[in-house]
């Protein structure tokens, strides 16, 4: 059945009930309204109805104010006189004023038809009139676009005559469009500003778009261009229409322009860029070949140049390569190349050298302390004074024997070569530096591979307290190849800092620790010990540093209490507000920390107060003098005073005498690590199984 929401203007309920009883028989299901007041039927007529049926003759107004007032107030809504006193004359009254059809109460059975005509009748006009205010509606919008879009816009029809011009049309060419409807494209070639070898009616016959671009001469030296595109396509009535969409490229061209002379030139400085560089570096190197005399290829690089950036802002460091560069070349001999090759490297190349390599080699030199000078002198920004230095790598070539790659490989290695020796220095490549790099590139990998294999072990190495209990251990790192001697770890932590693999072997070393630190803790004799892990500067900078450590303890299912934290003073002062905040987080579930080699650096109670430290370590250095130097005894009583002065725990290592641990417990040190009680071992070699939770000791097998 279908619904109807019916308006029903009537003042008798029972021909109201016959009219509901006559649309229910008919098909439908019905939800009426029955009103007999104007003010009623004015407020009814706020809502939406399906049909509105109405009596002629109701007291105190009739069908025709009925029918006046819902068309003022709904005028789509279909309007069905329902009467049985209307004439005939009235009736065609009542229709010509809007009414939509009439129906006699005699005769009922005609008004479920008649509603569901006037329902189809208006849903059709509803789709007609969408139709129709979508068609305005979309020629506004392609109005609208096409008079707002920056560039010129014609259509012409299969004759090639114009049917459609845009704003921007008439802009262009000073024309006025509706002149032009209809008409052929007469214009002249300079009101048109084109001139194409294509015309009209081949691209209509060809079916195949053309795209034209042409530069006119503006007042001056100024050139100006556009570019056009003209193509077929099919109308709305099936003909074969023409478009055309012209555009001001004259910006894009002169990008283009500028981006094909920087393609070789350093945007910074204007030196020649990497691109151009290797350029001239072959031309160098086919010119040594034919004149057998030497060139040299100098790599340079700034010191600390990074310091500049970080403390002075990216302008200013801008600023100063600059100066660099105006100072190079200012240095340099004509026939010189001076390149930027990125951030604050330049790579230099001198062509006609000697070709003896003996002097070639001491005018290199000359020239490399030439530059070396001319790098280091004051440099002044905006009143500001700096000063830098530069490191120098140099290669010499005479001929094509080797590549321009291979070249500038030789001279990053003597560029290596010359940071590590202390920088503000030039090396000149040989082959004994090449077996250097190779060497540590080799030992690279090796650490690499061990890593990926897990060849590493944890030795630790016991903590006991004045009575002899056992406290803890320490975890030691070790790389043990199979079939091999254990690495200690001197011989790998250095190369794992600079190539930045400390961050995960520090992840593995902690994670293996709070492994055995579980077993540890599911004895009864062993689950108060503790585990102490180093970790290194680097790992603790690293941004996920919180998250990993708290995911390998809650994975562990350790006490967060049990696992100690070992941190060096220089970690702390290089980043003393992230330490903190990173520490403070740690420390907050539960984990400690630890103070590791305390004393050997430059230590500092103002940042000291502000850490959540648990302990102080004293360094072995310390204790290994205490008994009979008075020096190191100082330090370490000062130590001691200075750890019970904040509330903190003091442990010392490298106790290997009973006099230096009676010296340690006499002035309030009474926790020790050392030879005396254990070396590191790896873990089988740790015999526990003496252990009682009232008394731990430790034995070595």
């Amino acid at each position: 059945m279908s619904r109807l929401n019916v308006l029903l203007v009537e003042d008798c309920e029972d021909d109201a009930l016959l009219i509901l009883r006559a649309l229910r028989q008919g098909g439908f299901e019905v939800t009426s309204q029955r009103v007999q007041e104007v003010a009623a039927l004015a407020e009814a007529l706020a809502q939406p109805w399906d049909v509105v049926l109405s009596d002629f003759s109701i007291l105190g107004f009739s069908g025709m104010d009925a029918l006046l007032l819902c068309r003022s107030l709904q005028s789509d809504v279909p309007f069905i006189l329902v009467s049985g006193t209307v004439g005939e004359e009235m009736a065609v009254a009542v229709m010509k004023a809007g009414a939509n059809d009439y129906v006699m109460k005699h005769s009922l059975t005609r008004l479920a038809p008649a509603v569901r005509r006037e329902l189809d009748d208006t849903a059709r006009r509803a789709s007609l009139r969408r139709t129709e205010l979508a068609l305005i509606d979309s020629e506004k919008r392609f109005h609208a676009f096409m008079d707002a879009g920056p560039f010129v816009a014609s259509i012409k029809d299969q004759d090639c005559r114009y049917m459609y011009m845009n704003k921007g049309w008439e802009s262009t060419y000073g024309a006025d469009g509706a002149d032009w409807i209809g008409r052929l494209d007469t214009l002249s070639a300079a009101q048109l500003q084109t001139v194409s070898l294509v015309s009209d009616q081949d691209i209509v016959a060809s079916g195949r778009a053309h795209e034209t671009i042409q530069s006119f001469p503006l007042s001056g030296s100024a050139v100006s261009y556009r570019k056009t595109i003209r193509f077929p396509f099919i109308g709305s009535a099936g003909h074969c229409l023409l478009g055309e969409i012209s555009t001001d490229v004259t910006a894009l061209k002169q990008s283009e322009e500028t981006i094909r002379r920087l393609a070789f030139l350093d945007p910074l400085t204007a030196l020649p860029n990497r691109r151009l560089m290797h350029d001239r570096l072959g031309h160098a190197l086919a010119l040594a070949h034919r004149s057998k005399q030497h060139g040299a290829l100098l790599f340079l690089d700034l010191d600390n140049f990074k310091t500049i950036n970080d403390t002075h802002g990216h302008d200013a460091g801008d600023q100063i390569l600059k100066l660099v560069a105006a100072r190079l070349c200012a240095g340099m001999r004509i026939q010189d190349t001076v390149a930027r090759t990125g951030g604050d490297e330049f790579v230099i190349i001198l062509e006609k050298l000697s070709g003896d390599a003996d002097i070639a080699a001491r005018e290199v030199d000359a020239i490399g302390n030439d530059i070396l000078c001319l790098t280091s002198a004051p440099y002044e920004h905006d009143g500001v004074a700096y000063r830098i230095s530069a490191s120098i790598g140099v290669v010499l070539f005479c001929g094509t024997e080797h590549s321009s790659d291979e070249l500038m490989k030789r001279a990053d290695i003597a560029l290596y070569s010359a940071k590590a020796a202390g920088r503000n220095v030039q090396m000149i490549f040989d082959p004994v530096m090449q077996a250097r790099v190779a060497l540590r590139n080799a030992q690279e990998e090796d650490l690499r591979l061990a890593l990926e294999r897990q060849h590493f072990v944890l030795h630790y190495q016991p903590q006991v307290d004045d009575t002899g209990t056992l406290t803890g251990f320490e975890a030691l790192l070790r790389m043990q190849h199979p079939g091999k001697n254990v690495v200690m770890p001197d011989a790998f932590i250095g190369l794992a800092e600079e190539t930045g693999l400390i961050v995960e072997l520090g992840y593995w070393t902690l994670r293996t620790a709070c492994e055995q630190l579980y077993q540890w803790s599911k004895l009864p004799a062993t689950a108060l010990l503790t585990v102490s892990v180093n970790v290194s500067a680097r790992q603790f900078s690293d941004e996920a540093l919180v998250e990993r450590v708290l995911a390998i303890v809650q994975q562990s299912t350790i006490d967060p209490a049990r696992l100690i934290l070992e941190l060096t003073e220089s970690m702390m002062l290089d980043q003393v507000d992230s330490t903190v905040v990173k520490m403070r987080a740690l420390r907050r579930s539960g984990i400690r920390f630890s103070l590791d080699d305390f004393g050997i650096g430059f230590s500092s109670l103002s940042y000291l107060k502000r850490l959540p430290l648990h302990e102080i370590k004293i360094d072995r250095e310390f204790v290994n003098n205490i008994t009979h130097d008075a020096n190191d005894a100082v330090i370490v009583c000062a130590i001691i005073a200075l750890a019970q002065g904040f509330g903190l725990s003091v442990i010392a290592e490298g106790v290997e005498t009973v006099e230096q641990q009676v010296f340690l417990e006499s002035r309030g040190c009474h926790r020790f690590q050392g030879y005396l009680f254990g070396r590191p071992v790896p873990l089988p070699l740790i015999d526990l199984s003496t252990l009682t939770p009232e008394k731990s000791a430790v034995t070595l097998m």
